[in-house]
């Protein structure tokens, strides 16, 4: 009898190790199989997202190069720029049926219509581009008035100054302060010290390394739009298109000029009935009842725009990628890529 006990309690402990083996194995096989199933799905979940990227990619740079092709049309079919032309329609535009399973958005706005940061220098020698003395002084009295214009926080005239003072010796060739502006010495004495680039801006982003501009008064805050919205640093000759720039640039074009005429411009322009007025630089005088004395500075207006931002943005369900590319418009059959790159 106690052999056959001895028998039946082996037996019963080898059943019972059998079974926490088994128990053992089924779990690490279960483990194994969900592990498995996440990396697969993981792996899905990425290949799917770079496809899906690629075709936004494809779909966002497709925009850029159709916003080339209306450019050089429009070039083709007159020789001024204002908001009546194909290019200011695009953004009304529909493509789902380039792209079955996507959408696609295209919107052109008018560089020339902003203020040419870089002109607040005159060249520096006949072979230099760029504008002279007396214009890049003018230049700088519209930026002043811009900054001035209580859209911005900027608290008086004094620092105003600062700022216009500090963006000309970062663009100026000499390591010479101005009154109220910054050189080298400012820069490398910061925390993280810098040199100070004396060349022109290559980006609108350069000027946060500047002394005095924030990333408020650059950017804006909330819905109050800022610097950026006015500016570029594409244009050597010195002239915005009064045709596309925006209102308040328009005002501080001429310090007589007030919000009701600045209103008054920008109303007479967007008119259809007025497009062929719009060939001339001054066909603001146009206007009825248009004040005698006041008068914008031919030498800083243009009716012809030569450079572009196109913002083209690709949609798929509920994802979407945005490309803004810069592009300089030479002739009909020329439109230069400046820059390009996602947001």
């Amino acid at each position: 009898m106690k052999a056959e006990e001895h028998i039946t309690h082996v037996w019963r402990n080898e059943r019972g190790m059998a079974l926490l083996i088994t128990i053992m194995t089924v779990a690490l096989l279960v483990a194994l199989t969900v592990q498995f199933q996440k990396t697969t799905w993981n792996r899905f979940v990425a290949s799917h997202n770079y496809m899906r990227g690629t075709q936004l990619t494809a779909i966002a740079d497709s925009g850029v190069n159709i916003a080339i092709a209306v450019l050089q049309n429009d070039a083709a079919e007159n020789e001024i720029d204002s908001f009546h032309d194909s290019w200011a329609e695009l953004e009304k535009e529909q493509f789902n049926e380039l792209f079955p399973t996507g959408n696609m958005r295209i919107k052109i706005d008018d560089l020339s219509g902003r203020l040419p940061i870089n002109n607040l220098v005159g060249k520096e020698g006949e072979a230099q581009q760029g504008v002279d003395a007396a214009t890049a002084l003018e230049i700088r009295g519209i930026f002043k008035r811009l900054l001035l214009s209580g859209n911005f926080p900027v608290e008086d005239e004094a620092e105003a100054q600062n700022i216009v003072d500090a963006i000309v010796d970062w663009i100026d060739a000499n390591d010479e302060e101005s009154e109220y502006g910054a050189e080298s010495s400012y820069y490398q004495s910061l925390e993280t010290p810098y040199a100070c680039r004396n060349q022109p801006l290559q980006y609108i982003e350069e000027l946060l390394l500047i002394k005095g501009v924030t990333p408020e008064l650059l950017f804006g805050s909330g819905e109050a739009a800022g610097l950026a919205d006015y500016l570029t640093v594409y244009g050597t000759d010195g002239k915005i298109n009064l045709n596309t720039a925006a209102p308040l640039l328009i005002k501080s074009l001429e310090s007589l000029i007030s919000d009701e005429l600045a209103e008054e411009i920008d109303d007479y322009r967007k008119d259809k009935e007025n497009e062929e007025q719009l060939a001339r630089p001054d066909w603001y005088k146009s206007i009825g009842g248009w004040p005698g004395d006041i008068e914008i500075n031919a030498n800083l207006v243009t009716t012809r725009s030569s450079f572009f931002r196109v913002t083209a943005t690709g949609t798929l369900d509920t994802i979407s990628r945005t490309m803004v590319a810069s592009l300089e418009r030479v002739s009909t059959e020329e439109v230069n890529l400046l820059v390009k790159k996602m947001e």
